[in-house]
């Protein structure tokens, strides 16, 4: 699949901005983002439920947005539950996957391998309303690949479900990768796209920072040192100190209040910058030093925390 060019706005915000990706057969694809980096608008514009862009998506050589029976070959598991509560598992994914041109004997057996696949198998006959958020989770995965789909589309499959649900569901993407779907899965946890993921794509604002592998993206940062700088003060203040300092071998990767995250080239420049921060009446309560990461890349490239 080759996303080219999708720039899509709301008003005068900008959700998408000149946006362009590749994905391979096979390929296990994190989109890794914080909360508004217009991930779900990009999934959402896949899936063609939102309308009104510019750009193309060209998926088995076709335009996507013009053939129509492309869609009977992708899996969408969107953000929102996306099954009927007063059924029950076996009886939901007979009804979606009924949507599609398979014959009832197939869709019979499909639904139940499914239904192994995802740990639900003893629960097929409950009804949705009884199950927890992660078993509900693992059903929405379930009906995106009811149809065996080439390509799938999934918008932050694991927010807020308990940790045996999501290594589940991750275990459950990267095996499908494996036999051979193309997959692209939003998220703004780091674990999660390095444990699973052959390539990873950092947005932010709509615009695509970088992709590469994980060893790609951590050249970014080079082979620095990660120091973490934790303590009681403002960011301004520690922004204007380290400017002033001779910066040579210090990487400032952003400055928040109270936590300054730097990359050096050797930790031995450490120390004349503590005496520095201590002269300026800075307090440093700790001082991490780490391996250069995924979230230095992140840093790196948009000064702020993922989590921000």
């Amino acid at each position: 699949m080759d996303i080219k060019n999708i720039t899509k706005s709301y008003g005068d915000i900008t959700a998408l901005s000149d946006f362009s990706l590749s994905l391979k057969k096979g390929e296990v694809l994190g989109l890794l983002g914080p909360n508004g980096a217009g991930k779900t608008t990009l999934i959402s514009i896949l899936s063609g439920t939102v309308k009104d862009f510019s750009g193309s998506v060209t998926f088995k050589d076709k335009n996507l947005f013009i053939d129509r029976t492309l869609k009977n070959h992708m899996g969408i598991v969107p953000q929102d539950m996306a099954f009927y509560e007063d059924l029950n598992a076996l009886d939901n994914l007979m009804f979606w996957g009924g949507l599609y041109d398979i014959s009832r004997s197939v869709l019979k057996q499909r639904a139940a391998e499914m239904l192994e696949l995802v740990g639900l198998g003893s629960r097929a006959k409950d009804p949705i309303k009884k199950y927890s958020g992660g078993m509900k989770r693992r059903l929405n995965v379930a009906i995106g690949l009811i149809h065996q789909p080439e390509l799938l589309l999934l918008d932050e499959p694991t927010v807020g479900i308990d940790v045996q649900a999501k290594v589940n569901i991750l275990e459950i993407i990267k095996n499908v990768g494996e036999k051979g779907t193309s997959v692209i899965f939003t998220t703004h946890q780091l674990a999660e796209v390095e444990e699973i993921c052959s390539r990873i794509a950092i947005m932010d604002k709509g615009a695509l920072l970088a992709q590469g592998t994980l060893e790609e993206l951590i050249k970014i940062v080079g082979e620095k040192e990660i120091v973490d700088v934790e303590g009681e003060f403002p960011a301004n203040q520690v922004s204007a100190i380290l400017r002033e300092a001779d910066s040579t071998g210090v990487d400032v990767l952003s400055v928040k209040d109270n936590l300054a995250n730097l990359a050096f080239d050797t930790t031995d420049k450490i120390p004349a910058l503590m005496e520095l921060l201590f002269k300026n009446n800075i307090k440093v309560s700790d001082l991490k030093i780490k391996s250069p990461n995924l979230e230095a890349v992140f840093l790196k490239l948009t000064g702020r925390s993922l989590r921000d």
